[in-house]
Protein backbone atom coordinates (compact mmCIF):
# COMPACT_ATOMS: atom_id res chain seq x y z
CA UNK A 1 0.00 0.00 0.00
CA UNK A 2 1.13 3.44 -0.82
CA UNK A 3 -0.16 6.59 0.44
CA UNK A 4 0.67 9.97 -1.49
CA UNK A 5 -0.50 13.13 -0.08
CA UNK A 6 -1.27 16.03 -2.08
CA UNK A 7 0.63 19.25 -0.44
CA UNK A 8 -0.44 21.58 -3.48
CA UNK A 9 3.27 21.50 -4.62
CA UNK A 10 4.46 19.97 -7.79
CA UNK A 11 5.80 16.97 -5.88
CA UNK A 12 4.61 15.73 -2.22
CA UNK A 13 7.42 16.47 0.92
CA UNK A 14 6.99 12.14 1.14
CA UNK A 15 4.76 9.28 0.64
CA UNK A 16 3.18 6.87 2.64
CA UNK A 17 4.01 3.08 2.23
CA UNK A 18 3.52 -0.23 4.01
CA UNK A 19 6.37 -2.76 4.80
CA UNK A 20 6.34 -5.70 6.48
CA UNK A 21 9.44 -6.20 9.21
CA UNK A 22 10.83 -9.16 11.68
CA UNK A 23 10.82 -7.84 15.05
CA UNK A 24 12.92 -8.80 18.44
CA UNK A 25 9.69 -9.66 20.97
CA UNK A 26 10.92 -9.89 24.97
CA UNK A 27 8.61 -12.13 25.90
CA UNK A 28 8.08 -11.74 29.85
CA UNK A 29 7.37 -14.92 32.28
CA UNK A 30 8.66 -12.45 35.28
CA UNK A 31 7.69 -8.54 35.88
CA UNK A 32 10.43 -8.11 38.57
CA UNK A 33 12.91 -6.05 37.11
CA UNK A 34 16.29 -7.38 38.47
CA UNK A 35 15.47 -10.94 36.90
CA UNK A 36 14.78 -9.17 33.75
CA UNK A 37 17.82 -6.44 34.19
CA UNK A 38 19.98 -10.03 35.28
CA UNK A 39 18.99 -12.15 32.30
CA UNK A 40 19.75 -9.40 30.19
CA UNK A 41 23.27 -8.80 31.64
CA UNK A 42 23.85 -12.41 31.42
CA UNK A 43 23.07 -12.24 27.81
CA UNK A 44 25.12 -9.79 26.93
CA UNK A 45 28.21 -10.81 28.63
CA UNK A 46 28.26 -14.07 26.90
CA UNK A 47 27.98 -11.86 23.17
CA UNK A 48 28.85 -8.39 24.16
CA UNK A 49 28.13 -6.84 20.23
CA UNK A 50 24.95 -9.02 20.12
CA UNK A 51 22.58 -5.81 20.98
CA UNK A 52 23.32 -2.89 19.14
CA UNK A 53 20.50 -0.28 19.26
CA UNK A 54 18.02 -3.23 18.21
CA UNK A 55 14.33 -2.89 18.51
CA UNK A 56 12.32 -4.64 20.57
CA UNK A 57 8.16 -5.41 21.31
CA UNK A 58 7.35 -6.25 25.09
CA UNK A 59 4.87 -9.36 25.25
CA UNK A 60 2.98 -8.90 28.15
CA UNK A 61 1.01 -12.33 26.90
CA UNK A 62 2.37 -14.58 29.40
CA UNK A 63 2.06 -12.55 32.75
CA UNK A 64 -0.94 -13.22 35.00
CA UNK A 65 -3.28 -10.84 36.39
CA UNK A 66 -1.93 -11.51 39.83
CA UNK A 67 1.56 -10.49 38.98
CA UNK A 68 3.01 -7.56 40.14
CA UNK A 69 2.95 -4.08 37.70
CA UNK A 70 5.91 -3.45 35.82
CA UNK A 71 7.37 0.48 35.52
CA UNK A 72 7.43 1.06 31.96
CA UNK A 73 9.86 4.00 32.55
CA UNK A 74 12.31 1.67 34.15
CA UNK A 75 12.04 -0.93 31.67
CA UNK A 76 12.41 1.04 28.72
CA UNK A 77 15.79 2.67 30.36
CA UNK A 78 16.95 -0.25 31.49
CA UNK A 79 16.43 -2.03 28.27
CA UNK A 80 18.41 1.38 26.25
CA UNK A 81 21.66 0.54 28.91
CA UNK A 82 22.04 -3.01 26.54
CA UNK A 83 21.20 -1.35 23.45
CA UNK A 84 17.80 -2.35 23.08
CA UNK A 85 14.83 0.01 22.06
CA UNK A 86 11.82 -0.52 23.16
CA UNK A 87 9.20 0.56 19.78
CA UNK A 88 6.36 -0.89 21.22
CA UNK A 89 4.25 -3.28 23.95
CA UNK A 90 1.47 -5.89 23.07
CA UNK A 91 -1.12 -7.82 24.83
CA UNK A 92 -1.56 -8.38 28.74
CA UNK A 93 -4.16 -6.98 30.48
CA UNK A 94 -6.25 -3.40 30.64
CA UNK A 95 -3.45 -1.74 33.25
CA UNK A 96 -0.47 -2.62 30.89
CA UNK A 97 -2.59 -1.06 27.93
CA UNK A 98 -3.18 2.15 29.61
CA UNK A 99 0.71 1.77 31.86
CA UNK A 100 1.78 1.52 27.87
CA UNK A 101 -0.48 4.40 26.87
CA UNK A 102 0.78 6.69 29.82
CA UNK A 103 4.42 6.01 28.89
CA UNK A 104 4.21 7.01 25.54
CA UNK A 105 4.38 3.30 24.16
CA UNK A 106 2.33 2.34 21.45
CA UNK A 107 0.05 -0.71 22.56
CA UNK A 108 -0.57 -3.66 19.92
CA UNK A 109 -3.23 -6.65 20.56
CA UNK A 110 -1.85 -9.71 21.00
CA UNK A 111 -2.65 -12.91 18.61
CA UNK A 112 -5.56 -14.22 20.46
CA UNK A 113 -6.15 -10.38 20.64
CA UNK A 114 -6.39 -9.06 17.55
CA UNK A 115 -8.07 -12.64 16.30
CA UNK A 116 -11.22 -12.38 18.78
CA UNK A 117 -11.33 -8.45 17.47
CA UNK A 118 -11.90 -9.92 14.31
CA UNK A 119 -14.05 -12.53 14.90
CA UNK A 120 -16.24 -10.13 16.09
CA UNK A 121 -16.04 -8.13 13.44
CA UNK A 122 -16.78 -10.64 10.69
CA UNK A 123 -20.00 -11.23 13.08
CA UNK A 124 -21.34 -7.48 12.89
CA UNK A 125 -20.09 -7.20 9.21
CA UNK A 126 -22.69 -7.32 6.27
CA UNK A 127 -22.73 -10.83 4.19
CA UNK A 128 -21.43 -8.85 0.85
CA UNK A 129 -18.47 -7.86 3.29
CA UNK A 130 -17.12 -11.18 4.11
CA UNK A 131 -17.88 -12.20 0.90
CA UNK A 132 -15.65 -9.99 -0.92
CA UNK A 133 -12.74 -10.67 1.57
CA UNK A 134 -12.94 -14.62 0.48
CA UNK A 135 -12.85 -13.74 -3.20
CA UNK A 136 -9.73 -11.64 -3.05
CA UNK A 137 -8.43 -14.52 -0.75
CA UNK A 138 -9.08 -17.19 -2.98
CA UNK A 139 -11.13 -16.29 -6.27
CA UNK A 140 -14.15 -18.35 -4.92
CA UNK A 141 -16.52 -16.96 -2.79
CA UNK A 142 -18.92 -19.68 -2.17
CA UNK A 143 -16.20 -22.56 -1.72
CA UNK A 144 -15.54 -21.61 1.66
CA UNK A 145 -16.24 -21.57 5.01
CA UNK A 146 -14.40 -18.65 7.14
CA UNK A 147 -13.40 -21.96 8.98
CA UNK A 148 -11.71 -23.07 5.95
CA UNK A 149 -10.41 -19.62 4.95
CA UNK A 150 -8.19 -20.10 8.32
CA UNK A 151 -7.02 -23.94 8.39
CA UNK A 152 -6.01 -23.84 4.86
CA UNK A 153 -2.53 -23.78 4.03
CA UNK A 154 -0.13 -21.33 2.50
CA UNK A 155 2.52 -22.40 -0.03
CA UNK A 156 5.10 -20.16 0.87
CA UNK A 157 8.02 -20.11 -2.16
CA UNK A 158 11.44 -20.93 -1.31
CA UNK A 159 13.95 -17.83 -1.20
CA UNK A 160 17.62 -18.78 -3.07
CA UNK A 161 20.48 -16.77 -2.39
CA UNK A 162 23.37 -17.35 -4.06
CA UNK A 163 26.06 -14.44 -2.90
CA UNK A 164 27.58 -14.22 0.48
CA UNK A 165 25.53 -12.92 3.63
CA UNK A 166 28.27 -10.27 5.06
CA UNK A 167 28.18 -8.77 8.46
CA UNK A 168 25.35 -6.20 8.76
CA UNK A 169 23.21 -7.99 6.55
CA UNK A 170 19.78 -9.22 6.98
CA UNK A 171 17.82 -11.97 4.61
CA UNK A 172 14.19 -12.53 5.05
CA UNK A 173 12.49 -15.20 3.90
CA UNK A 174 8.50 -16.11 4.07
CA UNK A 175 9.46 -19.52 3.40
CA UNK A 176 12.44 -21.51 3.40
CA UNK A 177 16.09 -19.98 3.03
CA UNK A 178 18.65 -21.24 1.49
CA UNK A 179 21.88 -19.79 1.47
CA UNK A 180 24.96 -21.38 -0.83
CA UNK A 181 27.55 -19.09 0.27
CA UNK A 182 29.45 -18.33 3.48
CA UNK A 183 27.71 -16.46 6.35
CA UNK A 184 29.66 -14.15 7.99
CA UNK A 185 29.40 -13.09 12.03
CA UNK A 186 27.32 -10.22 12.34
CA UNK A 187 25.00 -11.10 9.39
CA UNK A 188 21.54 -12.15 9.86
CA UNK A 189 19.00 -15.12 8.43
CA UNK A 190 15.18 -15.26 9.19
CA UNK A 191 13.00 -17.55 7.85
CA UNK A 192 8.93 -18.81 8.18
CA UNK A 193 10.43 -22.25 7.11
CA UNK A 194 13.46 -23.51 7.65
CA UNK A 195 17.49 -22.34 6.73
CA UNK A 196 19.77 -24.14 4.77
CA UNK A 197 23.47 -23.25 4.70
CA UNK A 198 25.86 -24.43 2.54
CA UNK A 199 28.73 -23.22 3.40
CA UNK A 200 29.82 -21.67 7.01
CA UNK A 201 27.54 -20.42 9.23
CA UNK A 202 28.87 -17.27 11.47
CA UNK A 203 25.76 -15.36 12.33
CA UNK A 204 22.45 -15.59 13.28
CA UNK A 205 19.96 -18.04 11.98
CA UNK A 206 16.15 -17.82 13.11
CA UNK A 207 13.74 -20.45 11.62
CA UNK A 208 9.85 -20.67 12.08
CA UNK A 209 9.92 -16.85 12.62
CA UNK A 210 6.48 -16.81 12.01
CA UNK A 211 5.27 -19.70 14.50
CA UNK A 212 6.37 -22.91 12.54
CA UNK A 213 7.85 -25.68 15.55
CA UNK A 214 8.75 -27.93 12.46
CA UNK A 215 11.09 -25.80 11.01
CA UNK A 216 15.00 -26.76 10.76
CA UNK A 217 18.30 -25.37 10.42
CA UNK A 218 21.20 -27.05 8.48
CA UNK A 219 24.50 -25.63 7.73
CA UNK A 220 27.91 -27.35 6.60
CA UNK A 221 29.88 -25.53 9.15
CA UNK A 222 28.31 -24.65 12.30
CA UNK A 223 30.01 -21.52 14.38
CA UNK A 224 27.13 -19.51 14.55
CA UNK A 225 26.54 -16.92 16.74
CA UNK A 226 23.15 -17.47 17.79
CA UNK A 227 20.24 -20.08 16.38
CA UNK A 228 16.75 -19.73 17.34
CA UNK A 229 13.07 -21.76 16.13
CA UNK A 230 10.25 -20.39 16.77
CA UNK A 231 11.43 -17.66 19.60
CA UNK A 232 13.40 -20.48 21.19
CA UNK A 233 17.55 -19.79 21.30
CA UNK A 234 20.55 -20.62 21.95
CA UNK A 235 24.02 -18.86 21.55
CA UNK A 236 26.36 -21.57 20.92
CA UNK A 237 29.11 -19.16 20.36
CA UNK A 238 29.38 -17.93 23.85
CA UNK A 239 29.76 -21.62 24.70
CA UNK A 240 32.89 -23.58 24.83
CA UNK A 241 34.32 -23.78 21.09
CA UNK A 242 35.80 -27.09 21.96
CA UNK A 243 32.41 -28.41 21.78
CA UNK A 244 32.34 -32.00 19.24
CA UNK A 245 29.68 -29.62 17.22
CA UNK A 246 31.21 -26.89 16.61
CA UNK A 247 32.78 -26.40 12.87
CA UNK A 248 30.50 -29.72 12.01
CA UNK A 249 27.60 -30.38 9.85
CA UNK A 250 24.54 -30.06 11.93
CA UNK A 251 20.97 -30.06 11.98
CA UNK A 252 18.85 -28.11 14.98
CA UNK A 253 15.57 -28.86 15.48
CA UNK A 254 12.48 -27.84 18.17
CA UNK A 255 11.90 -30.37 20.65
CA UNK A 256 9.77 -30.07 23.70
CA UNK A 257 10.05 -25.98 23.46
CA UNK A 258 14.32 -27.11 23.52
CA UNK A 259 16.48 -26.64 20.63
CA UNK A 260 18.64 -30.01 19.84
CA UNK A 261 21.51 -29.75 17.34
CA UNK A 262 22.96 -32.97 15.61
CA UNK A 263 25.53 -33.89 13.38
CA UNK A 264 24.20 -34.51 10.03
Amino acid sequence: MTLQLQTGTAAAAFKMTGGIYTLTTLELHSTNPADITNQLENMTRKAPNFFQQTPVIIAFDQVTPEQPPIDLYKLRHSLQQFGLILIAVRGGQENHKQDAMMAGIPWLPSPRQRNSTEEDSVEGAETNVVIMQKSRATGNPAAETPSQRQTAPETQKTTLIEHPVRSGQQVYAEGDLVITSPVSSGAELLAGGNIHVYGSLRGRALAGVNGNTDARIFCLKFEAELISINGQYKMPSATNNSDPLWGSSVIVSLEEQSLHIKKL
